[in-house]
């Protein structure tokens, strides 16, 4: 009956670490997820034209305040300049300047992958998503 016991026991340790690792990925994975979701609000800024800039704008804003609600982290504190640099697209998007616009999305890039390589865990699958939502940007 002991050997059951101990049996039983390691059985239940290992389950308990499995589910802990599995609840570790899942915050992960949804930041990565909200991540994406703030890129690709930032590219339906860009691509929305003149008259949905405002409120494209807005939904740049909401989604990057989930993602910090999600990972703990302000975004626009992390990434220097995103304000402004969304500011700026705001602005070259409502003058049609797609050369402008371009170089806005590309220096929001640069800055969210400074950032992405000085964290881990949540933060960094934050900002990956990011990346990976301003990849699809369309940058003609």
């Amino acid at each position: 009956m002991s050997r059951f016991r101990t049996r039983t026991k390691v059985v239940g340790a290992v389950a308990l670490v499995a589910v802990l690792g599995l609840l570790a990925g899942c915050g992960t994975y949804r930041a990565e997820r909200q991540g994406k979701q703030v890129g690709e609000a930032i590219c339906d800024l860009k691509t929305g034209g003149a008259d949905d800039a405002e409120r494209n704008a807005d939904k740049v804003k909401r989604e990057y305040n989930d993602l910090q609600r999600i990972v703990g982290r302000p975004f626009n504190e992390d990434v220097s300049d995103i304000d402004q640099q969304i500011t700026d697209l705001i602005e070259h998007t409502r003058q049609g300047n797609s050369v402008l616009q371009t170089q806005d999305i590309a220096a929001i890039q640069r800055n969210v992958n400074a950032v992405s390589r000085t964290l881990n865990g949540k933060g960094q699958a934050a900002y990956d998503g990011v990346q990976e939502g301003l990849a699809d940007c369309d940058f003609s």
